[in-house]
């Protein structure tokens, strides 16, 4: 009996339609994944992207055009066909459940059982064994909810992982992630491929495409603009079909060095308790720009959010004449502090709110009379910040759960602005935009400083914290080790300051 070949293609989208009331997300998109491939989808925020991928996992049902697996047409598309089809997926926003440990995490359903209860010892092996794929050594009975957000990210992966996926779709699987954590994800990537394990790649770093992608498939506006293999394009032509045009210039250029300003954030001796932050002194003055830098979780965000009143810490903070530390968000916002989070989905946003809704959240005082809040203002202000954005699309009605991951990070920096604080508090603010838009966020944070505001940047790409930042302090093991400014701000001196400062921690 002769055996049947299997298709060439793993998944196979013809002329895939998507709609969410009148927002046109997906226009006709074909898209083949071959097998032991690696597919580097790119565009801008807002092009499609996470709509296709939703629906190449079965998450959403085309409204047009057909979908195959294997070669067999889904007439039905639902998570469940997708799973059994051998497709795993590592969406942007993570999709964790907080109230379980990291192995039910893992292994939420399809678990190992003896009899009518679940094997944990079988399922606790599966999961440590998915766990050291992605090089994570996380205790499997830690609670979901006690971890960082890197963390997550990995315990993501490794669920994706663990049912040894035909096609695995990985969405900004690198982003808060450390530098050694994303090179072995890199190297995974590359060992899942040899292994016959197809992969559709979604990252807006660019060098992290050019190095394991085979092919680039570039969409915009819902459409796909280009196929091309990776060998036949540069990350200039890459970035020019993505947003249509070139980028002179990703940083703006720093001012020339002053008289010294008045220092609005001023921090001393702070200590987060029940961690290994203490002695924290920093200093931002107006016009100023300063990054927090270093290998990620070194205490960086515990630092931003005592600042801005999430933590209980002890020491002193200053921002003007207020004095704190602050007990509370509230507080810190009377001084004149702001934060934006390093995780959108979990506290920049309220998903099920519309746009307009969530930019003006903080600010209602200020779009009501007498108590009661007017509709025209909020519209007015929700507009005036969605075009200076570019937030797409341009509707302040929609649901902020149905922008794409970058857009609601607009919506969270446009909060920001509309709350108009002296001291910005920015954790991570380009996870998941992309390179156009990367380009915008930096010119608005410079224009911030300019008007005169304080800004803190925590960023974990060095790149950013060097071409944006005035002065960068890097932190190890809850303290900063380092100032660096000038000459001296390079990628080598501060991994190198990041290193040593670990060592002498141990």
């Amino acid at each position: 009996m002769t055996a049947v070949a299997e298709p060439a293609d793993v998944v196979e989208l013809r002329g895939v339609r998507k709609r969410f009331g009148g927002v046109h997300a997906l226009k006709g998109v074909d898209l083949a994944v071959p097998r032991a491939s690696v597919i580097g989808l790119a565009g801008e925020n807002g092009a499609g992207k996470s709509t296709l991928l939703k629906v190449l996992s079965g998450v959403y049902a085309p409204d047009e055009g057909t979908v195959r697996y294997a070669g067999v047409v889904q007439e039905r598309l639902v998570p469940a066909k997708a799973r059994a089809a051998g497709i795993a997926a590592v969406a942007q926003e993570l999709s964790l459940f907080e109230h379980l440990d990291v192995a039910e995490n893992v292994l939420p359903v399809g678990a190992p059982r003896r009899g009518p209860f679940v094997d944990t010892r079988a399922r606790d092996a599966l999961a440590a064994d998915a766990l050291a794929l992605v090089g994570s050594r996380l205790s499997l009975r830690t609670m979901v909810r006690e971890l960082e957000f890197a963390d997550r990210q990995l315990v993501e992966i490794a669920r994706a992982l663990v049912s040894q996926p035909k096609l695995l779709i990985l969405d900004e699987p690198t982003s808060g992630l450390k530098e050694t954590e994303v090179e072995r994800l890199l190297e995974l990537v590359g060992r899942l491929r040899e292994a016959g394990t197809s992969i559709v790649f979604i990252t807006h770093r660019l060098s992290e495409m050019f190095r394991v992608c085979d092919r680039f498939v570039v969409m915009k506006d819902g459409e796909t603009v280009a196929d091309r293999a990776a060998a036949d394009v540069t990350p200039d032509e890459l970035v020019r079909l993505m947003v249509g045009r070139r980028i002179e210039a990703m940083f703006p250029s720093k001012p020339v060095a002053a008289e010294p300003r008045e220092v609005l954030l001023d921090v001393s001796g702070l200590a987060v308790p029940a961690t290994p932050i203490s002695d924290i002194d920093l200093t931002v003055a107006r016009g100023e720009i300063v990054g927090l830098a270093g290998l990620a979780g070194q205490g960086q965000t515990e630092i931003l959010e005592g600042i801005a009143g999430i933590r209980r810490v002890t020491g002193k903070v200053r921002v003007g004449r207020a004095k704190g530390p602050f007990r509370s968000p509230r507080r810190a916002l009377r001084a004149g502090v702001w934060l934006v989070p390093e995780d959108r989905k979990r506290h920049g946003l309220v998903l099920d709110l519309t746009v307009e809704r969530n930019l003006t959240l903080p600010t209602l005082d200020r779009v009501s009379r007498f108590g009661m809040v007017v509709p025209s203002r909020v519209r007015a202000r929700a507009e005036s910040t969605i075009r200076e954005l570019s937030i797409r699309p341009d509707e302040p009605e929609l649901d902020a759960r149905l922008l794409s991951g970058g857009n609601q990070q607009k919506v969270v920096i446009g909060k920001a602005t509309i709350v108009d604080p002296e001291v910005y508090v920015f954790a991570d603010p380009t996870r998941g935009i992309d390179v156009g838009t990367k380009a915008e966020v930096y010119a608005l944070v410079r224009r911030l400083a300019d008007a005169g505001k304080a800004v803190l940047l925590l960023s974990t790409d060095t790149t950013e914290i060097i071409g944006l930042c005035d002065r960068v302090l890097v932190v190890s093991s809850g303290r900063v080790v380092a100032e660096l400014a000038g000459d001296d701000l390079t990628e080598e001196r501060i991994t190198a300051a990041s290193f040593s400062g670990s060592a002498r921690s141990a």
